[in-house]
This record gives C-alpha cells, structure tokens and sequence, in this order.
C-alpha cells in the first residue's frame, strides 16, 4: 500500500507532490492516520490564549506541514537536496507514479540509486521507540530505561562538539551505527546499509529541527503575545544555523593520547579522588568505588523501588510512598515532626537532582562495568569528561583540568574494569579512612 505524502519547499522553492513507498510496512501497520505529538509546553505556557494557541499551530503547520504525511521543509534546513530525501516516490503525471532515481556518490562518479526514503526507514526501525514525532513516546518506550531519546528539545547527549552545542553529523551517524551501549538503543549497522542510515538522519533531524521551532516559537508567543508569519521563519532559520556550526565545532584534543602507564593511571585516580589541586568531585556522582553510588544521587536501592519496582507509570506514585515512609520513621526515631519533614524534603531534592533534562530518571555510571553508552575509544571517554555530556549532570572539565589531566582521567577509567583494586580503601573527599586492618591476637 502507498499513502498519499505531500513535499514541500517553502519560501517560493519548487513544490514537491510526493508519494511514499511505506518500505517493509503492510496494511496492518499503516492502519490509521499519523499525526504530530502537541508539545505539552503549548498548553501550560500558553494557558487561555486561544487565538495565540491556534496561531502557534498554524505557524508550525505552515513551516513544516500538517502531519508526517504531508511534509514540508523549510528553506535554509540544510538539509540533503533540500529535503528530497525524505521520501521516494514522486507524481510525475496525473494517475501515473514513478520512482525518484536519488542520486549518490558511486563508484564511478555518480550513479542513480532508488531509495527507500527516510519516512519510510523511521517507520519500520525508529518509530515504535522514538514515536511519530521523535517525542520519546512509542508504543514500546514505556517498557525501557533508559527511555528513547525526546528529539524535540534538540539535546543529544553524546557528542563530540563543544559543550552545548548541538550533535555533528558525524555524532549522530555514530550512534545509529554502533547504537549506545547498555541501553535499548541498538547497532543498526547490519541493518541499514551506509546510504539507508544517512537518509534516517535525514528524517532524525526533520523532526528535531520541527520539535526545537516549535518550542521556541511557545517562549516567542509567551514573550511578545503575538506571532508572524517572518517571525516563525525568523525562528526556524536560527535552529537551523545551530545546527550548521555545530559541523565547525568538532573537538579534537590538541595533544595526542597520553600512554596508558601505571604513573598515568594513578595520576588519574588520584583527579578522580579529588586528591589534587583541582579538587574535581568525581566521586560525588560516581562514588568512592566508582559504582555510581555518589552521594549526590539517591539512594540506589530507593531508584531500584522506584523505577523498577511495577508499572512504569506509577513512579511518582511509588516514590511518594518511600518519602512518605521515610518521613514518618524519621519522625518516629526522633520523637520530632519536622525532622521527618526535613528528610521527606532532602529525598525528594535528591530526586530531583536524579532527573536529566527530559525528566526521566538516570543513574551515574558504574565505571567498573566498562560499559560506556558514548563509546569506549579513548576519543569518547575524553569528550565526555573534556566536554561533559549534555542534558546529563555530566559537567565539562575543560579548562578547569588541562588535556594531559584529561588523557591521565581516560587512561584511569579505562583501566578499572581490569583492575577494581584501585580504588581499594578510596573514601569520600572529607570522610575519615577506613582503620587499618589488624591480625587477630
């Protein structure tokens, strides 16, 4: 079955009637309508404004189409050919379809290749997780931790680009291929072939450039009361050029690897400890034994009970409970009201500081897994602590420890797996050692 997809170039481009091939999908799976997921931020932000609610929509439909179905894309996306790769069937005469022969690098100059079409490739590898409008929110989501990445934000979190700044080309082809280890997101590079992959970034980044302009055109609403239709043009060509410079913003440490020595490794646990000038706190997040067991996150047993304790979406349910127990044996023990108030309001901060920035629940890393969700090259593991790991609470450490320090920290990392050892008798920054152990007598 083929479904009627209309695409589109704004700003007086050439129009784009398309139809989509649903690749590797049958009836059953195209079974009703696909459309857009609202941003909830829409509702609250813009609370009994009707007229600025429906403008809003209008704007967003206007820009980037009615549903996934009827796409269109914005002059200056910077996206391949426009867009064109998206889709893969083109009306080229009334009643009368013909495929588009895409054109890509062969290998003898150029040679035409028909394409499946980003559209199409999402459908039947992304959506179930990701959901129709990269909002984290497919019909298979519920059920994973991590939860699949919510695109409209325009965070990525494994990057090799300055901090902040928005993932390359590059980053994102990474994780397609290679997945991100222990978690739900797999490798999909014996699945999707090189030219396949490029055309889901394609569709990847549709969605987020679409979810981003439609957040900032909530706060643009929010901010001023009204919105034209050059304003929200205005809006989409900034996202747009984020996402440009972030191609220029690839970091590449100036100094090669440090090797991987025994002086190099202590040096790096020594940073890790906190035992130096620098004073990094490490192990505020990651703990003394670098299992993820810092006291800057609750409790572990308390997320196990939380997170995978039932239904995935009674978590604050479950949670409430805890705290509520907590304070009541608090008070309990005693003999004081307010010291269980006290302990219902430190476990609820910590919480909250155990929220990424999409809001759902994450844990430190146990470094002695060897299990790194970014990569484990040494090149990954220095972007993370160079560079730190957006919407995480994984903060850059450049320039406050220079790259030697940081190479010192990687060789550290990646040696503890082999040898937990080091960080026998490690203790918190502040706290009293453990006494020396002692023959019975």
């Amino acid at each position: 079955m083929t479904s009627r997809f209309r695409f589109r170039m704004l700003s007086n481009v050439v129009l784009f009637t398309i139809f989509l091939a649903l690749a590797g999908c049958g009836d059953s799976f195209n079974s009703g309508p696909m459309t857009y997921v609202e941003s909830e931020k829409l509702a609250v932000e813009l609370k009994g404004k009707d007229d600025l609610q429906k403008s809003t929509r209008k704007a967003i439909s206007d820009l980037f189409g009615d549903d996934p179905t009827h796409i269109r894309v914005p002059r200056g996306s910077g996206l391949p050919g426009g867009g064109i790769y998206l889709a893969n069937h083109q009306e080229v005469a009334k009643g009368e379809v013909k495929q588009i022969k895409l054109v890509r690098p062969g290998t003898n100059g150029l040679e035409a290749a028909p394409q499946e079409g980003g559209y199409a490739l999402y459908r039947k590898h992304c959506l179930h997780c990701h959901g129709v409008s990269g909002a984290g929110d497919g019909p298979t989501s519920t059920f994973l931790y991590p939860r699949p990445r919510d695109y409209r934000k325009g965070i990525f979190k494994f990057t090799s680009t300055t901090t902040g700044a928005k993932p390359s080309r590059s980053d994102l082809r990474k994780t397609i291929r290679h997945g991100l280890h222990g978690t739900s997101m797999p490798s999909f590079e014996a699945l999707m072939s090189d030219s396949e992959t490029e055309q889901v970034i394609d569709y990847m980044l549709f969605l987020t450039y679409r979810g981003e302009t439609e957040l900032a055109l909530i706060d643009e609403v929010a901010a001023t009361g009204e919105l034209t239709a050059e304003t929200a043009v205005e809006v989409s060509t900034s996202v747009f050029a984020k996402w440009k410079a972030a191609e220029n913003q690839v970091v590449n440490p100036p100094i090669p690897r440090t090797p991987s020595t025994r002086e190099s490794i202590l040096r790096g646990r020594e940073l890790f400890l906190g035992k130096t000038s620098n004073k990094l706190e490490c192990t505020g997040c990651h703990g003394a034994k670098g299992i993820g067991d810092g006291p800057s996150f609750i409790n572990q047993n308390i997320f196990n009970d939380v997170v995978f304790g039932g239904d995935p979406s009674s978590q604050k349910e479950r949670l409430e409970k805890i705290v509520e127990a907590t304070a009541e044996e608090e008070a309990k023990r005693s003999g004081d009201p307010k010291t269980g108030e006290a302990a219902a309001s430190k476990l609820r901060e910590a919480w909250k500081n155990s929220l990424d920035d999409w809001g759902n629940p994450f844990r430190p890393a146990n470094l002695n897994r060897g299990i790194y969700k970014g990569g484990r090259r040494p090149i990954d593991l220095y972007w993370r602590i160079a560079k730190g790991i957006n919407g995480a609470k994984m903060p850059a450490h450049y320039p406050a420890i220079d790259h030697e320090k940081i190479w010192d920290l990687v060789n550290f990392v990646l040696a503890l797996p082999y040898e937990p050892a080091l960080l026998d008798g490690a203790v918190l920054p502040g706290a009293l050692a453990p006494p020396p152990k002692v023959a019975n007598r």
